[in-house]
């Protein structure tokens, strides 16, 4: 651990509400193992974001940053209302005066409305929104806590921020990919709203609960499957107007890049999570696999962020390959899936020593889109030679 170089942060997910009007089936936060929110007061108090802004400057002038991004989650981040969204920016830029600041708000946006967007694009500020398609796709898992549909006012939000107005400020859509959703009307969908980007995400499974349509077999690839019908269509879309973070992450990885996602590639993670009491955590994302896996033990008010770097769960999301199981640590996708996202690797029995339980769909998945690319690279190889003579060598692609 002496010889461990550390990767700064360079972002943090604020959690600052702690609750949610939405009553989503899926939800790692309210739905699963970890129960903590029970605990977490409803929102970030005054003095917990002003040692936020101060931990904040501490770590970004040690480390001679020029920026700083802040997601501001829950929750739902807009349950805390337009005044105290305000009362928040203005008590982190009051307090870290030495670099930007960037804020972005993921929401499932109910309550969205245009005082939200005439404030945020007044301050900069982006919004993702969280949709899983059209009315019967999304009202499938995401209801309010009576089980009624609340899809109006997040259709109003989409055409909002599809605005030329809304789309100052809008970043795109996430999806979570349910298998009984056709894949190719939720693209359609979506694009007719010609979001900045999309992206679609696995649900959050693991080995003790096994996903819909791979409990039987490891080795279905249902996923992948529901994946490549879009990515076909998005491909070859000319022009094509819209990001899939997924689709373009495995792309760049193959021809050798950095991925921007930490689900993907063997990149450092360089973000922690800050509860609504201040508690500094790991990916909340992991409150699916058992009930104390965020947990560093650590508060903003007792730590800095330099501390969380003697804790051995941040220390292996940093050093991501040497705490692989020997299967992916061996597998020639590595370097582009990274071994699966981490709570996808999980189990009572091994931890997160397993490869991701969707791991024949990555492989699947990287293996056409691979091809694909690989295709299209040797046709406008074989188009410059027909111009200009003949190269050197056929591209190859070494996994």
């Amino acid at each position: 651990m002496s010889e461990f170089t550390l990767v700064p942060l360079s972002s943090l997910v604020c959690k600052i509400v702690s609750r949610c009007n939405l009553n989503c089936d899926y939800c790692y936060m309210y739905q699963h193992a970890d129960i903590s929110w029970q605990l977490q007061p409803f929102k970030m108090s005054e003095t917990t974001i002003i040692q936020l802004g101060k931990r904040i400057y501490e770590h970004t002038k040690k480390y001679k940053l020029s920026k700083f991004s802040l997601i501001l989650h829950g929750g739902e981040p807009l349950l805390g209302g337009l005044d105290y969204l305000k009362k928040f920016q203005d008590i982190i830029i009051n307090n870290v005066s030495n670099i930007k600041v960037e804020f972005g708000i993921q929401t499932n946006g109910i309550l969205f409305n245009d005082q939200i967007l005439d404030f945020c694009i007044s301050k900069n500020i982006t919004i993702g929104l969280s949709t899983d398609g059209d009315k019967k796709a999304n009202d499938l898992h995401r209801l309010d806590h009576q089980g009624k549909s609340l899809f109006q006012n997040l259709e109003n939000t989409i055409k909002l921020l599809s605005s030329e107005k809304g789309r100052k400020v809008w970043t795109g859509l996430l999806c979570v990919i349910d298998l009984k959703n056709d894949p190719e009307a939720i693209y359609s969908y979506f694009s007719q709203y010609n979001p900045p980007a999309m992206d679609f995400l696995l649900p959050l499974n693991h080995y003790d609960l096994r996903p819909i349509g791979k409990k039987e077999s490891l080795d279905a690839t249902p996923y992948a499957d529901w994946l490549l019908k879009v990515f076909q269509i998005w491909y070859y879309q000319k022009p094509q107007t819209i990001r899939i973070r997924k689709f373009e992450d495995i792309i760049s990885m193959i021809l050798g890049l950095q991925g921007s996602s930490e689900e993907w590639g063997l990149q450092a993670v360089d973000f922690a999570v800050i509860e609504t009491n201040g508690d500094i955590e790991a990916v909340d994302c992991l409150k699916v696999t058992y009930p104390t896996a965020t947990k560093l033990g650590m508060n903003i008010f007792s730590h800095s962020f330099d501390d969380i770097f003697q804790s051995k769960k941040i220390i292996e999301r940093q050093k991501k390959w040497q705490h692989l199981s020997k299967t992916c640590q061996e597998c020639r996708f590595v370097k582009v899936c990274g071994g699966g996202y981490i709570p996808h690797r999980y189990s009572r029995k091994n931890k997160f020593q397993n490869p991701s339980v969707y791991c024949s769909d990555i492989k699947k998945i990287i293996t056409t889109i691979q091809k694909t690319v690989i295709q299209d690279l040797q046709l406008i190889k074989h188009k410059k030679c027909k111009e200009s003579g003949p190269m050197d060598k056929p591209i190859s692609f070494e996994g």
